[in-house]
This record gives C-alpha cells, structure tokens and sequence, in this order.
C-alpha cells in the first residue's frame, strides 16, 4: 500500500521503571549465562498497572501532541497482545471513556506484536472515509506480561525478554510530522504452528489455566518441522522479514541507502543483524538495537518508543526516512515507511 495524505500528528509513550536484570539474574529470575550473551540492562515492568490504564497515559500525550486533540478522533482502534482486563469486555471502549472521545468508532487489533504497524496499515486505509468533523484515528497499545501463566525472562531467545509499555499514534490527512509512505504486510501461514507447538486449539489456554510457554511451543514446532519449503525455519524467517521489508522500501521508492533508522522489536543483535539489518546492506547499528537492551521487547509498542525516543533526542531531521518493522505470530510481517516532515514542536 502506498498511501496518499497519511501523517502521523501525535506520539505518546508510558514507560514504567525498569527492572535491572542483573538483579533479574541475583534472584534467579534470568539465565546467567543468557544474561552474559544477550546484553540486556533491564527490562520495564509495570507491576500492578493494568494494560488499558496505560494506554490512556500514552493516548493522552499522543493527544496534547497533536494539534487537535480529542475532538478530531473518528475512530479509535487499540492493539494488544497479552490479557488487557476481564474477558468478554472491550479495552477500547474503556479507553475512549477515559480520554472523553463519544460518537466515534472503535476496536480491538488482535495481531500480536504488529498490532501497532497493522493499525497504521488500517488506519490509512479507514482516513477517507472519516467524517469531516472527526477525520483523526487514535492508535493505542498496551501489554502488562505480569501473570503467573507467563514468565517474561524466559519468554524468547537470547535478549527477548517480555516488556510492559503502551504508546499511541494520532493519524491525519492533514499533516504531521512524519509521513506514511507505503505500508506492506505479509503473513507465512506456513510458520503458524511456530507459536502454537503441540497446545490443543481448545479449551483456550488462560481459561484452562495452562502456563503459556512460548519457547517450548516453538521448540515443538523446530522439532517436528525443521524444514519449511527446502529451507531452515530460522533461514525461511530471516527471508520472510527481509522480502517483507525490501517489498516496502521498492513500494515507497526509497532505496536501503537512503534510510536513517530502523526500528525493528528489540531482541538479540544476531537476529536484528540477519533478519533485517545485512539483508538491507546496513549496519546493525541503525536499527536502535543497543537502546532496546535497557527496555526488553515491549510488544507492539517497540518501534514507536525507539521513534519517539529519537525525536526527542533531536536525532531526526526533516527528509530521513525511517522504515519500523515487526514480526509476530502468524507467522506476519509488517513494515511501514516514514518520511519525517519536520521536528515537532514537543521534541
């Protein structure tokens, strides 16, 4: 997709106090030895705060950012990955309550960690046909991995350590500072059972009260499947991340050279190297991946807080071009293209 007039006009992001792994490592919370190959600081946790009362946090500053605040918002999609509250109930609506936003649309994006990518991706397709009185969408995200189903160090490879954060977007035609310039999102079903291994589709898992064991999911699948199409899983991943976001540097007609970041989740530097960095002929050390190491990976909301980090820092200008990309269960991918268009006022 290469949209025309799509702007982001508000950034917002609620980070809480990180846990340093060191101590992660002392109370035998964190592999040692991962702990000396992966490099992680510490990772952020939120602790009794509930995912939806963080995104509030984030949406308002995402709002006051924004030149028209909540009044111009249409429709309000929030993305999550974790458990956001009771079941059967709706996070967005809870949101929209909060932030006073009455007479708009909302729902809830379920796309794991490319929720927040696959709301831009929606919300430029959804910008025309807003109303004039409300032509602004609201993105939100949130994730609190605190839960005795789940233990967030050991949740991935080296360095993936679950992270709780929420951040929100506000998308305009009108303008912002920084420009849509293509969105491409791809899924390799093939991949699906990665994230599934042998768990049975019912009873659902947190209903049963089944620890959720992602790692020994993906085991399952490496064990029974350690082909796909000829190829590694490892190497059929790595390929689908770099044609995904190749794919969306052609649609933008930005070349790889031309990029000044790339915001991928944070994880180990081996994978951010061969999945995206080498394949794109640039160095790892433009994809914020040292940064990442003092945050863990926050789910959906990691591109947008490496974003709003480098704003803040004045380590954008007006014309760099940014690419964010993620990959989730699905097995997706997702990558968005930016232009910054100027140095917002709040940097």
């Amino acid at each position: 997709m290469k949209p025309a007039d799509v702007f982001l006009a508000g950034l917002g992001c609620w980070l809480p106090d990180a846990y340093p792994a060191s101590e992660a490592v002392a109370a035998g919370l964190y592999d040692a030895t991962v702990f000396a190959e992966s490099g992680l600081r510490g990772v952020l946790v939120a602790g009794s705060e509930s995912p939806p009362e963080m995104a509030v946090r984030a949406a308002r500053t995402a709002l006051e950012r924004s030149p028209r605040g909540p009044g111009s918002i249409g429709t309000v999609l929030h993305g999550a990955t974790f458990f956001q509250g009771p079941e059967m109930w709706s996070p967005s609506a809870y949101i929209m309550r909060e932030l006073g936003i009455a007479g708009a649309g909302g729902t809830e994006i379920r796309n794991g960690c490319n929720s927040m990518l696959t709301g831009v991706e929606l919300a430029a397709g959804l910008l025309p046909y807003q109303s004039r009185s409300r032509p602004d969408i609201l993105l939100t995200t949130a994730d609190n991995f605190g839960s005795p189903l789940f233990n967030r160090w050991d949740s991935g490879p080296m360095g993936v350590i679950a992270a709780d954060a929420a951040s929100s977007v506000v998308v305009s035609r009108e303008a912002g500072f920084a420009r849509v310039e293509a969105v491409v999102s791809r899924v390799y079903p093939e991949f699906e059972a990665m994230a599934r291994g042998d768990e049975p589709l019912f009873p659902p898992t947190g209903s049963a009260g089944r620890r959720i064991d992602t790692v020994e999911r993906a085991q399952q699948f490496n064990e029974r499947v350690r082909e796909v199409a000829g190829t590694s899983v490892a190497d059929g991943i790595a390929k689908a991340c770099s044609e995904t976001a190749l794919a969306a540097l052609d649609e933008a007609g930005v070349k790889p050279s031309e990029l000044r970041w790339v915001l991928v989740p944070n994880g180990d530097e081996a994978t951010t190297r061969n999945c995206v960095m080498e394949p794109l002929g640039l160095d790892v050390a433009q994809s914020q991946w040292e940064f990442g190491l003092g945050i863990g990976h926050a789910s959906s909301s990691d591109q947008f807080i490496a974003l709003d980090h480098l704003l803040r820092t004045g380590r954008l200008d007006a014309g760099d071009h940014v690419l964010l990309f993620g990959g989730a269960p699905g097995w997706s991918a997702v990558a968005v293209v930016l232009t910054i268009t100027e140095q917002p006022s709040w940097t």
